[in-house]
């Protein structure tokens, strides 16, 4: 996945895999619910096809379950670290932390998915432009 130092940032920022400049996603607010999961087809600045084939995005939710996975555990040694350990409040934090989080780990789960399949390309704007203007 890291073909460059900038795909995690990248990757964090929701941007196309393929430019590192297009947005992942038409609503920039994940706490916005109404289409919050909203991709356009192709990004805006390279024409990567985001769209890659039928079902794509379910990879995603095997992402979404480990970072679901790694904040309940950073929850746990919370507890543990500050002795105040017990299962009923340790439950409602963790339930608290995951319905709060759960769109944004959505959205990046998504992000890391498509960057773990779709290569960097530094001149992908550049070959994009190219092309339109030999039409």
């Amino acid at each position: 996945m890291a073909q460059n130092s900038n795909t995690y940032l990248s990757t964090l920022k929701l941007k196309c895999p393929h430019c590192h400049e297009g947005d992942l996603f038409c609503n920039k607010n994940p706490y916005k619910l109404n289409g919050f999961l909203d991709m356009p087809s192709n990004c805006k600045k390279c024409n990567q096809d985001f769209e890659i084939e039928a079902g794509f995005y379910l990879g995603a939710m095997f992402v979404s379950y480990g970072l679901t996975i790694a904040i309940s555990v950073a929850v746990f040694v919370a507890f543990i670290t500050f002795n105040a350990y017990s299962l009923t409040p340790y439950l409602i934090a963790t339930g608290f932390c995951l319905i709060v989080t759960t769109p944004f780990i959505l959205r990046i789960s998504r992000s890391i998915w498509i960057a773990f399949n779709v290569n960097y390309n530094p001149s992908a704007i550049e070959d994009y432009a190219k092309q339109n203007n030999s039409k």
